[in-house]
């Protein structure tokens, strides 16, 4: 298709260059007419919507042009060459001359006569220098001749002084057409792709609205008069955040969500209307809704949270993604699962509507009601995902309720649903079992970090920056041997006791390095700590009727401290910080 270029000539000589150059691209649709300052002006302003694509147009004329049209303006330049030619063709006649005009002459005059040694008096018209007061005075010094620019020219053909009008040359004539092509095929290539962008989200089921501070529409999805009435609702509010209402056209609730944009220093919002038949629930009940952007904001600000997980992970997530509409994340405590299950959210292009979090610890015949409710529960929603935390927490009524549930409902095939499954607090496997199999989960398995050892090195070296930040610290690693003892612990608390127990260590340490014997310190805690969970237990295993007394946590301690120290008895009191004394009465009653 032919591009098409307006051409406004303040003089008739411009219009002929115009014409001669016009007319070596024939590509190209080109009308010129011959019109100075405000009537170009006037004639631009009439003759822009007629289908063309730019307007070039010269100096002053230009200026007021680029003031009423939105197309652009392509100021024929004048060129040092065009001057010097100017000057060339004077000094055939006389060399008593002088320049004069408005600085887009006269600048480029001084510098032609810096370079080139010439002695030529120059004189520049602005806003705060009258042209006919100048024009006198320079009529009162005798020059035979004067070169200028076309306002310049005019005013001082009134005064029937002698000129010679600086014109801009072929080759400054050709340089505008150029840049015209050029700046055009810019400008369709961006209204190619607003158009594909804005049919694109025209195309999506999400509504949406895009405003300037002031509220004034960019491109908006919805009815006019639906727009009108959210407006009207985001006037109202004295900050632009999220917020609910009922719609008096749509008949319907709707949820209005914000994110704000920067543009050239202006800043714009982007309004997501989500309509529901039914008002949207609030987070309570041991149920949150969040959407995509919420979750990526706040895991973007934990430094390691994607380090957590390992890398055959991630690319087993990455391969199971279109063929599974239920995952199933299982390991011990402390292994990051809900870091994996928040990352298989990120990670899909579907179902990102909201993230449904339940934690089903704490489920109760009020939440049950409300995710079997047929009017606004979260099964009957479309395009989320729901996730089930710490699904080893359910009953057994309540698994075989769930299972039934979504078998009998369309939730796999709309949304998708995640599930965390902590191996450590259950040891009835029949919860695993029918979620993995009667849902057809894909299983995927959070090892522990006694099986990711090669691992841990790097993972301590991130926490330990991570922890230096949180603590205003500058801790720059371990001492050989601390290092090595650290390596060599089991961590059955996994990553959440690796993260406190470096924060301790970097909380408490008394140089740049962690020192063997504050490991060897954290390390025998920790140790005790794990015995005394294992006791609690074994004793919770018996019977009821004879509950354990402190004599018995106390001596059970002892005994099982005692086992790490090889039966020394002095090392076994000195680390628990009692007598021998006091540690042979213990080992000695029975209590």
């Amino acid at each position: 298709m032919k591009r098409k270029i307006l051409g406004i000539a303040p003089y008739e000589e411009l219009n002929y260059s115009m014409t001669i150059i016009g007319e070596q691209y024939p590509e190209v649709e080109t009308t010129i007419y011959t019109a100075d300052l405000v009537e170009g002006q006037k004639l631009a302003t009439q003759l822009c919507n007629d289908g063309y694509d730019a307007i070039i147009s010269r100096g002053g004329t230009a200026k007021l042009i680029r003031r009423v049209v939105s197309l652009p303006v392509i100021d024929v330049s004048l060129s040092i060459y065009d001057v010097h030619s100017a000057i060339r063709l004077a000094e055939n006649y006389t060399d008593n001359f002088v320049i004069v005009g408005y600085p887009s002459i006269t600048e480029k005059a001084h510098l032609l006569c810096d370079l080139l040694g010439l002695n030529i008096e120059i004189y520049t018209i602005d806003e705060d220098i009258n042209a006919h007061e100048m024009l006198d005075s320079l009529a009162e010094k005798k020059y035979e001749l004067i070169l200028c620019d076309a306002i310049t020219n005019r005013t001082a053909l009134l005064k029937s002084l002698n000129t010679l009008l600086i014109t801009s040359g072929l080759e400054s004539i050709k340089r505008a057409y150029e840049d015209a092509l050029t700046i055009i095929d810019h400008v369709n290539q961006v209204k190619h792709k607003k158009e594909i962008l804005e049919k694109g989200l025209l195309c999506l089921k999400q509504d949406i609205l895009f405003c300037d501070d002031d509220y004034k529409v960019e491109f908006s999805t919805l009815d006019p008069i639906f727009a009108s009435e959210i407006i009207k609702i985001l006037q109202t509010k004295s900050e632009k955040k999220e917020l609910q209402h009922y719609s008096q056209v749509k008949n319907c609730f709707v949820t209005v969500t914000v994110k704000t944009y920067i543009i050239d220093h202006q800043k714009y919002y982007c309004y997501f209307i989500n309509e529901k038949n039914t008002p949207p629930i609030s987070n309570k009940h041991g149920i949150t809704y969040q959407k995509k952007a919420e979750v990526a904001a706040v895991f973007s600000k934990q430094l390691l949270f994607s380090q957590f997980i390992p890398q055959e992970i991630k690319l087993e997530l990455k391969k199971k993604e279109a063929s599974y509409s239920s995952y199933l994340v299982f390991g011990e405590s402390g292994t990051a699962k809900k870091n994996i299950a928040y990352q298989i959210y990120l990670s899909q292009t579907q179902d990102t509507n909201y993230l449904i979090t339940i934690n089903c610890a704490l489920i109760t015949d009020k939440l049950w009601k409300f995710l079997v409710n047929a009017a606004n529960g979260p099964f009957v929603d479309v395009h989320n995902t729901i996730f089930f935390d710490h699904a080893e927490q359910l009953k057994p009524t309540s698994v075989e309720r769930l299972v039934s549930l979504i078998k009998t409902t369309n939730v796999l095939k709309n949304n998708r649903l995640l599930f965390t499954y902590d191996n450590n607090k259950t040891s009835d496997s029949t919860t695993f079992t029918r979620l993995a199999s009667q849902l057809g989960s894909a299983k995927i398995y959070a090892p522990a970090i006694r099986e990711r050892k090669n691992e841990l090195s790097i993972i301590t070296t991130l926490l330990l920056n991570k922890m230096n930040i949180e603590c205003s610290k500058d801790i720059m690693g371990f001492d050989p041997r601390a290092l090595e003892a650290f390596m060599a612990y089991d961590w059955p608390g996994n990553f959440d006791q690796l993260q406190y127990c470096v924060k301790e260590l970097v909380l408490n340490a008394n140089s740049h390095y962690i020192s063997e014997h504050q490991v060897a310190e954290l390390l025998n805690k920790e140790r005790l700590i794990q015995n005394f969970t294992n006791i609690q237990d074994n004793f919770t295993t018996k019977s009821s009727l004879q509950p354990p007394t402190l004599f018995d946590y106390t001596k059970t301690i002892i005994l099982n401290v005692l086992e790490q120290n090889e039966g020394n008895q002095t090392k076994t009191a000195i680390q628990l910080g009692i007598s021998r004394t006091t540690l042979w009465r213990y080992l000695k009653e029975d209590g």
